[in-house]
């Protein structure tokens, strides 16, 4: 989007190493008709703390009778499911992690748009702040809050889960950021200042309510923006490939739980 200022974006179709899921019938929007030949497509319903609908996080929720999946026809406008595929390679019924959110219908075909990644959430206190709600709060941050800062990369480390001796958790994200206006587009080099690391924490808040109200109970502490070197996500990256992670399907970890991976992002951390 820098790059290409106001020339239009398109993504075509939504696709995994599974197979093809969905095409892109507008060049303006990221939404897609699930492709019902590619494969066959079941819907599992989820509540707003983005579990199944049961309540239950048991492995095979397909087999409990009060969890029953959906077909293509039987979605609701508005509603968010995690997504199960059987393909002629031999998948069953396979959960691989993404919620869809259903947007409409195009003859009998449901028009959707990727969600989230089911498991990324952030959750300290039973807030639990989705990958969608979490980048919707920086981006918005970045584009209104922090007008001379551009987002890069980023990826929140859960100390909260980590560090049991904390009194009160909060959440620590690195981030990589840009400077707008720069001559060379310079990676930013110092620490976020307390009016910025305000501004982000009271934009968490207006996408999450219960952050919100755990926030203003005191129960969370302000978030922490920590900056990082430039190149560190890079050698994120590099580490994720040596591990075994196909370079063709690597994405940055929004949640980043793997110790090596912690302590790349902690090496690279911007301090004063």
């Amino acid at each position: 989007e820098y790059w290409a200022n106001d020339i239009t974006i398109y993504s075509p179709i939504y696709a995994a190493t599974e197979g093809l899921i969905g095409v892109n019938p507008s060049i303006d929007e990221k939404t897609y008709i699930l492709h019902p030949r590619a494969m066959f497509y079941e819907f599992l319903p989820m509540d707003d703390d983005g579990n199944n609908t049961n309540g239950k996080k048991k492995k095979d929720v397909t087999s409990d009778k009060r969890t029953t999946p959906l077909f293509l026809d039987q979605l609701q406008v508005g509603k968010d499911y995690e997504l199960l595929i059987t393909n002629l390679t031999g998948l069953y019924r396979y959960r691989f992690g993404d919620v869809v959110r259903c947007v409409g219908y195009r003859g009998k075909a449901p028009i959707v748009e990727f969600a989230y990644r089911k498991g990324q959430f952030l959750n300290a206190l039973g807030e639990r702040t989705s990958e969608e709600a979490f980048y919707n709060a920086l981006s918005t941050c970045c584009s209104q809050d922090w007008k001379n800062l551009e987002l890069g990369e980023y990826s929140a480390v859960e100390y909260f889960a980590r560090k049991k001796g904390l009194r009160k958790p909060k959440y620590t994200v690195f981030v990589e950021l840009v400077e707008r206006g720069s001559q060379h587009n310079n990676t930013l080099s110092r620490p976020m200042t307390r009016k910025e690391l305000n501004a982000f924490d009271k934009r968490l808040s207006e996408f999450n309510d219960m952050y919100k109200a755990m926030r203003r109970k005191r129960s969370i502490m302000c978030v922490e923006v920590i900056p990082v070197k430039e190149g560190t996500f890079q050698k994120l990256r590099k580490e994720m490939i040596d591990m075994g992670v196909n370079p063709s399907q690597l994405k940055v970890p929004r949640v980043t739980r793997n110790e090596r991976l912690v302590e790349i992002l902690e090496a690279g951390a911007i301090t004063k």
